[in-house]
């Protein structure tokens, strides 16, 4: 069974310091945790590019330049594989993906894909609740 965050901060400031330190031990993993769980899983391409060959999810606009302006379209996820600088889509259409000179995408964030026992235990809470319901 999962531990709660509380039960969680108790054990790790109690394996610090069972003395006047306690609270603050206790109070700093709940701070870190709540801030932790604010964070975007989405890495930046600016922070980052992902490793060549991974195959990831990625954030991108539709990026269109015309003599005269240029569009960016809503952002958009799809999969892609980064291979060499270029952004490669599952029915093989490659990319640039920066320093766009006509219509092509804009990528601006990508994450690693999920594996099925990430999701699974990222998502237990909720299946354990459907399982009580008996839904």
């Amino acid at each position: 069974m999962k531990q709660t965050l509380e039960e969680t901060a108790h054990s790790f400031a109690e394996s610090r310091s069972s003395g006047s330190l306690f609270p603050a031990y206790y109070q700093g993993f709940i701070a870190g945790a709540e801030w932790q769980s604010k964070q975007s899983p989405w890495i930046s391409v600016k922070e980052r590019l992902p490793e060549e060959g991974q195959r990831i999810l990625v954030g991108f606009l539709y990026y269109y330049k015309y003599a005269d302006r240029e569009v960016e379209s809503p952002k958009h996820i799809d999969i892609f594989t980064y291979e060499n600088g270029w952004w490669i889509d599952d029915s093989d259409n490659v990319y640039r993906g920066k320093e766009v000179t006509e219509d092509d995408i804009k990528v601006i964030c990508w994450q690693p894909i999920p594996s099925f026992d990430e999701i699974l235990e990222a998502n237990r809470d909720v299946f354990e609740r459907i399982k009580q319901k008996g839904d």
